[in-house]
């Protein structure tokens, strides 16, 4: 735990929630846009997230530009890093289902 706690001191607490913050509307929106198609292939899948770091990065852009009174472009980059184990869960989950789908197809010949 306190190594959590120096990474937090070092790196601050804003760039932590814009890490979480980025990574939250990644997912919902990526989910979103993966669940709304049913036939995508596992490559298709994993490209969706796309969707939800595209999403984030005009987000980011947005609340700096409009909101803050100096932009900081690290904020930015914090958010879109956050996408990043968004990405590792849905290739995580589409290689799961693949590898289900191989193991059930051999079961189904023996």
């Amino acid at each position: 735990m306190k190594t959590l706690d120096n990474l937090i001191n070092k790196v601050g607490n804003d760039k932590v929630l814009h890490f979480l913050g980025g990574g939250l509307i990644c997912s919902l929106v990526s989910f979103v846009a993966i669940l709304q198609e049913h036939d995508l292939t596992p490559w298709q899948q994993v490209s969706a997230v796309l969707i939800g770091t595209i999403s984030v990065f005009i987000l980011s852009i947005m609340k700096e530009v409009l909101a803050d009174d100096k932009t900081d472009w690290y904020d930015v980059l914090a958010s879109i890093l956050g996408c990043i184990p968004v990405f590792v869960a849905v290739g995580l989950g589409t290689w799961f289902n693949v590898l289900s789908m191989y193991f059930l197809n051999i079961d189904l010949l023996f």
